[in-house]
């Protein structure tokens, strides 16, 4: 719920430097050829990952001033811990003179590197980014023991989805209740996009902002009053995980259109879930100084919640709420939480799949979740993700190049220790490498 997703969070994309006037390697392919430049620094590229420490000759210093060299070759080990040992460049896919994708074969994965040189000589390096990772031999079958060997327990599941219903690839634990962050956000989307295929409310319509809450987001910091579109108050809720944008677009709607969504998408537990939480709520019941609320709320009924929520005033005054709290372990994941089985994030994925409005894919579509060179092997691939201590989770609507159209979910919690999102995110990574290879 704290979002690490967010910003500079999928490790894999370890160096990000501005680079303008350069098109990019995306159209590319064969369409041009590789400068004698370009290949002299992909064979230095190589030898740097295998550890010649000649950073200061490759890079510009606009580069080693955003990204100094220590802070480089820690990101290095950190690559070899995951993919192994570099061996080779597989291939080079130029998209100008200066700019392209060189893919670097390791021991254990094939490493797409976006690499982008000056104009002018000596043409050091001015960009560096993984845009995607293929690993070697790999396989679903591959992916299920790590991610059932994980402290704590995960989950996921692949489904294709048809006209009439959905078909399962593969799962685990798919039937599973786990806490999912930020992902839950889906069903707010799925409640307005409904009321706005209904004519109820128009994605112009405007709004004031209020109700503010805490990051996740950048609308805690505007100025009360400004006036927000739905549509602006959807996209940042999906693309940045913004919470007060949530929260308002939640009050927007009001209870009884959220709780829709979780019956009409086949939720298998709604009463784990409902009354969903908006996130100060959700903020204000974790914190120490309402133990006794908390107690009371975790052995209510449904409608026992709701009255008290209102009767506390939970949620009411974010200014009380102490972040901190929440930073660094795990608290009351598997009581005060949003709670769904990848199973029903597949229900939820098919409602939205089904919303005839181009607004909601493209607003999910904005933050893909995964590399842009592996986002690359979709026609298109749209996402949301939640985290915070002991609990990340994801849920990804894709089309493939033939055609077909998936669900991707996938969660895992740990009440006893923060996860490791980085090794979840990877996991995630491959699964949908391995289906869009289908």
């Amino acid at each position: 719920m704290l979002d690490r997703l967010n910003g500079f969070w999928i490790f894999l994309v370890f160096v990000i430097i501005t680079i303008s006037g350069v098109p990019s390697p995306a159209r590319a392919e064969q369409m041009n050829t590789v400068s004698s430049e370009y290949q002299d620094r992909a064979s230095e590229l190589l030898d740097i990952l295998k550890g010649s420490q000649k950073e200061e000759q490759f890079f510009a210093s606009s580069f080693l001033d955003a990204i100094p060299v220590t802070q480089f070759r820690a990101l290095v080990v950190q690559l070899q811990a995951q993919y192994g040992e570099p061996l080779t460049i597989a291939r080079i896919i130029p998209a100008s003179k200066q700019d392209g994708t060189v893919e670097i074969a390791y021991s254990k994965a094939t490493l797409a590197m976006r690499m982008v040189l000056d104009s002018a000589a000596p043409y050091p390096v001015i960009g560096l980014q993984v845009t995607g990772a293929n690993m070697t031999d790999d396989s679903i079958g591959k992916i299920k023991p790590e991610m059932e060997a994980l402290p704590g327990v995960a989950g996921f599941e692949i489904a294709e989805i048809g006209a009439d219903q959905a078909s399962i690839i593969e799962s685990l634990n798919a039937d599973r209740q786990f806490a999912i962050g930020s992902t839950f956000k889906l069903y707010v989307l799925a409640a307005l996009s409904t009321r706005i295929a209904n004519s109820d409310r128009d994605w112009s319509d405007v709004v004031p902002l209020y109700r503010k809450s805490l990051p996740s987001g950048i609308l805690q910091d505007w100025p009360e009053g400004t006036p927000m579109t739905l549509q602006a108050l959807a996209t940042l809720m999906i693309s940045v995980s913004d919470n007060t944008a949530t929260d308002i677009l939640m009050t927007e709607l009001g209870s009884n259109a959220i709780d829709d969504i979780v019956y009409k998408s086949g939720h298998s537990a709604p009463d784990k879930t409902l009354p969903m939480l908006n996130t100060v709520e959700f903020f204000d019941l974790k914190m120490p100084n309402n133990a006794d609320v908390r107690e009371l709320y975790v052995t209510a009924s449904n409608n026992e919640q709701r009255d008290l929520l209102s009767r506390y005033s939970i949620g009411l005054s974010p200014e009380s709420i102490e972040i901190g709290n929440l930073a660094n372990k795990p608290q009351h994941i598997d009581t005060i939480e949003w709670f769904a089985a990848p199973s029903d994030i597949t229900g939820l994925l098919k409602i939205i799949e089904e919303i005839e409005d181009p607004v909601v894919k493209n607003i999910l579509k904005i933050n893909p979740l995964i590399p842009r060179g592996d986002a690359l092997r979709w026609s298109y691939i749209g996402g949301k993700g939640g985290s915070e201590p002991g609990v990340i989770s994801f849920a990804f609507l894709t089309k493939s190049k033939s055609g077909k159209t998936y669900a991707f979910s996938g969660s895992w919690n740990n009440s006893e220790a923060p996860v490791d999102n980085e090794k979840f995110t990877l996991m995630m990574n491959r699964l949908l490498n391995l289906v869009a290879a289908r």
